[in-house]
């Protein structure tokens, strides 16, 4: 018997790091707030050419460079696609040579990876896909207004990218859980013409009340225990949220940790770009227990739980 797992991992966050002294010379935020109270000192920005497609790609290439799989499936989880239509995923897939490949998007906001993660995992259930490459890739940085200093410091652009294929049973992933509440969906948003807009404090509410609640129903549904984790990969909106989210739930920060103070909040890549960092701080061991948990607009959340191989 097989399971589905993580092969490789792969990320990519494009330009060299901007710092807050330079998003205060167009917003006016005071750099020492952006850095006491979001606890963010840099995040990339796309080039002025750069779109979703190719930092997805970056990421992709990244994953796949330490690997001899061919994916069969390319799911890309974006909130910034580089058209309305066709689907960013077409791109990468025609990018990567992957002709013939089934592609597509899928977009839940800063849930989105997860929820991505769940539609390749559930085509593996269904013997669609073997080796699917799950992607996060967002350009938010260019649906914020630049010179708004209450969101304009929190966001960056960024990739990351997961090849997922067969392990031995009892590896891999154990269980996913997703949630979505449309009452809630103007808390954070992108109005058709205009700039990304979000009430924080219903938005952080939401995250204390949900980021714990989802992650438990994973961890029930894996029938594994939260002292039993290794590490939690939390979504990246900023690091004082990350920590007060991981205090509430009682993990300390060699078990949550914050790299948002150097990427930003990278939307739908926030997860997997964080997960690509941790484990080059520090590589996850064959049978470590991985959590994922985000929440993000819609409102939307999903958690994950993982044994690695």
């Amino acid at each position: 018997m097989t399971a589905t797992g993580v092969l490789a991992l792969g990320l990519h966050l494009p330009g060299a790091p901007v710092d807050n002294e330079a998003v205060a010379v167009v917003g006016g935020a005071d750099p020492a707030w952006m850095k006491e109270r979001i606890g963010i000192r840099t995040r990339h920005y796309a080039g002025r050419r750069q779109t979703a497609k190719d930092l997805a790609v970056g990421a992709a290439e990244s994953a796949l460079a330490g690997t001899q799989v061919t994916p069969d499936l390319v799911v890309v989880a974006t909130v910034t696609p580089d058209r309305p239509v066709p689907a960013t995923a077409c791109f990468v897939q025609s990018h990567l040579g992957l002709a013939g490949v089934p592609a597509f998007d899928v977009n839940a906001a800063c849930s989105g990876f997860i929820y991505a993660l769940s539609c390749a995992y559930g085509m593996t259930l269904a013997a669609q896909s073997r080796t699917p490459l799950v992607i996060g890739a967002d350009t938010f940085t260019r649906v914020v207004d630049p010179t708004d200093r209450r969101t304009a410091p929190l966001f960056g652009d960024g990739a990351g990218a997961v090849q997922l294929g067969p392990v031995p049973d009892g590896y891999g992933i154990l269980a996913v859980e997703l949630w979505a509440e449309g009452s809630q969906a103007l808390y954070a948003t992108v109005p058709r013409e205009g700039w990304f807009t979000m009430d924080g404090r219903k938005v952080s509410d939401v995250v204390m009340d949900m980021g714990p609640k989802i992650l438990q129903a994973a961890l029930d549904r894996a029938e594994v225990r939260l002292d039993q984790l290794n590490r939690v990969i939390v979504h990246q909106a900023n690091p004082r949220l990350v920590r007060r989210l991981a205090d509430h739930v009682g993990l300390d920060e060699s078990r949550a940790p914050a790299y948002g103070s150097v990427t930003g909040n990278t939307a739908s890549a926030s997860v997997p770009v964080a997960l690509a960092m941790a484990h080059r701080e520090r590589p996850f061991r064959r049978g470590d227990l991985v959590a994922l948990v985000a929440v993000g607009a819609g409102m939307t959340a999903g958690a994950a739980v993982l044994r690695w191989y």
